[in-house]
């Protein structure tokens, strides 16, 4: 097996922590240091030469949002943190819930950026700044959880790889910018890490946390729930030798943290039904995106329209339904993957998350922002570092992540498409 080439780098760390949690830490900043530092070079060129009407300009942004500073220097700095839902996210943080489009975002997220903007002095400006560093930082913890659970399935060299691979991949540039998707994947993550290593209480409160961050959350039920069945663990030893459906565990009362993951989902609800007369807003309202609920309906659709759209290939939209294809394709490879090296729990997650983003398809483009769903789904990235590792492929697929990189924060950052 081999690991991603390195550097000489300082030795020196966090010299508190255990030399496993220092490499893991000096991984993941790493991974995310060299990564942004590309997108935001990327985004800021991109920026500059769109000039700062260009900035402003998408009906999204009527209110300035994503460009709040009189300084045209400080909006090309946050130009590829702040685009397309960032400023539903910006905007409730401003004004809280006060449309019921918004509801289909979920609090979590949007009250942090609040509360440290609160503590800062306030000011569309100051939110968006304590967005980008919300992001930032909640990616780091995700990224060094990501090495430290890889570290305890599949080994050092491979954790390091799903580190640099996932910093590195092309809609990775989210993990940076005003969405969720940072923080999600922390808890996500992090709920898997504390189940794993026997803390249910931790595992169950991360996956309230989770499921007030968003609508995915509460499937976490399903992945704990076998990783408590079946394992692997390192809280106590099997009750059974469990083959086939037989459990290795049995049922103890620390399984009632994994029943409270619903109750982030259900705050919320009522929270909503409270303020706005209708808890079911979040669900309801996806229409106003031209989303349905139609089970694993995107798939087929998907496929007809992507390799429809493979002959025209010209436009945006039909590039767009090529790209979301193979990415789907692409998802699906790695969940065979993950069904034949990894832990059952990581195969399920992986398969009712990937399920999930593709039952809300769109008529025009029914696999949308599939890629940028697929990015928290963090078992498909593991598995991908386990074969490329395995096929001493990992510089290859870094060369290839390196250019989509750029491709991506140049369309996000020009609102030309936001994945």
């Amino acid at each position: 097996m081999v690991s991603v080439a390195r550097t000489a780098r300082a030795p020196v760390v966090a010299p508190h922590l255990a030399d496993d949690r220092r490499l893991a830490l000096r991984e993941s900043a790493w991974a995310l240091l060299s990564s942004r530092a590309l997108i935001w070079v990327a985004g800021g060129f991109t920026a500059l030469i769109a000039g700062p009407r260009r900035l402003a300009a998408n009906s999204l942004n009527h209110h300035y949002l994503a460009t709040p500073f009189h300084s045209t220097v400080a909006n090309v700095l946050v130009a590829p943190a702040a685009r397309w839902d960032s400023v539903w996210f910006l905007g409730i943080a401003h004004l809280g819930y006060h449309k019921v489009d918004q509801a289909v975002f979920f609090p979590l997220y949007p009250a942090l950026v609040a509360a440290g903007g609160a503590v800062l002095g306030g000011g569309t400006g100051v939110n968006l700044v304590v967005g980008i560093l919300l992001s930032c930082g909640c990616a780091l913890g995700a990224l060094y959880l990501v090495r430290r659970l890889t570290t305890l399935e599949l080994g050092a060299d491979v954790a390091d790889n799903a580190v640099w691979i996932y910093a590195w991949l092309p809609v990775a540039l989210f993990l940076s910018a005003v969405y969720t998707e940072a923080l999600f994947l922390l808890l996500t993550v992090g709920s898997f890490y504390a189940g794993r290593t026997g803390r249910w209480w931790l595992a169950g409160l991360l996956g309230v946390l989770a499921a007030a961050t968003r609508n995915g959350g509460i499937l976490l039920i399903v992945p704990l729930l076998v990783l408590y069945l079946y394992g692997p663990r390192t809280d106590r030893p099997s009750d059974f030798q469990g083959n086939g459906i037989k459990p290795r565990y049995r049922l103890r009362r620390d399984v009632l943290w994994i029943a409270a993951v619903p109750v982030g989902l259900a705050a919320y609800l009522a929270y909503l039904k409270l303020t706005l007369g209708h808890a079911l807003i979040p669900f309801s309202e996806q229409s106003h995106w031209h989303r349905s609920f139609a089970p694993l309906g995107g798939i087929p659709a998907g496929l007809w329209l992507g390799l429809k759209s493979l002959a025209a290939g010209v436009h945006m939209g039909d590039v767009r339904k090529v790209v979301e294809l193979g990415c789907l394709a692409l998802a699906l490879w790695l969940l065979w993957k993950s069904w034949k090296r990894l832990p059952l729990a990581y195969t399920a997650y992986a398969a009712i998350a990937l399920a999930l983003a593709v039952s809300g398809p769109t008529p025009g483009e029914p696999l949308r922002s599939l890629p940028r769903f697929t990015l928290v789904i963090f078992p498909l990235w593991i598995a991908l570092a386990l074969w490329a590792t395995e096929r001493r492929r990992v510089s290859v697929v870094l060369c290839a992540c390196a250019p989509l990189v750029v491709v991506w924060t140049i369309l996000f950052t020009s609102w030309t498409w936001a994945a």
